[in-house]
Parts: C-alpha cells; structure tokens; sequence
C-alpha cells in the first residue's frame, strides 16, 4: 500500500499534467485541432509516457512495479476524467457525451491501464 505522502504526490501530479494539456488545448481543448493534428497527439503523448512511466516508477517507495504501474494508471486517468467532468461537463454545460467528442481524451482513460503495466513488466529495479 501507498503512503499518504506518495498518494498526494500522484494526485498533485495529475492535476499538474492535467492543467498543462488543458493550457496546451486552449481555447476549446483540442477541439479547433485538426483532425491530423489530434490524431498526431495520440502517438506523441503515448511516446512520451516510454521514458516517462519507468521513471515515475522508479521513485515510488515500492519496488513493485507492477503494483505501482496501476497506481500510476488510476491516478492519471480517474482523476483526470473527474478534472475533465468539472471543466466540460460542470463548468463548459456539456454532458457526459463528452467522452465521444473528446475521444482522444477518451484514449487515454484506457490505453495507461494497458501501457503503463506493459512497461512496469520487465523493470527490476
């Protein structure tokens, strides 16, 4: 299990990442990209996570990466999909629909359940 400090550690860093992508997708996150553009995003952010993720990883207390792989998961998707619920949904008066207009948000709700246990699984130390 996590200590409290590593667990507001992770949630401090998701809000940080969160309002970094918010920042980058102004004025209507993402939504005056291009399609090439948004499509374009998907691989970049996916590939920026190769190095990223291990050495997040790496600074946990635990030596279980695996374990740790899905903390790093649960805390950059569930907390950013609630950051996304407050900012489009609460804030912007849009509905839960969302997830379908911004499905490159939508991507990654998923894909680090998968990327980040994937790369935990050959780390030894």
């Amino acid at each position: 299990m996590l200590d409290l400090k590593t667990h507001l550690s992770l949630l401090a860093m998701s809000f940080v990442t969160w309002g970094f992508f918010v920042l980058l997708g102004l004025p209507d996150y993402y939504q005056h990209w291009p399609l090439v553009a948004q499509l374009l995003i998907l691989p970049a952010v996916t590939a920026l996570y190769v190095p990223l993720a291990p050495w997040l990883l790496r600074r946990f207390p635990s030596r279980d990466h695996r374990r740790n792989a899905l903390w790093l998961a649960l805390y950059l998707t569930v907390p950013l999909f609630l950051y996304d619920v407050i900012y489009i949904v609460i804030i912007g008066g849009d509905d839960l629909s969302f997830v379908f207009r911004y499905w490159y948000l939508s991507f990654f709700y998923v894909s680090f359940w998968i990327q980040f246990p994937w790369l935990a699984r050959g780390m030894t130390h």
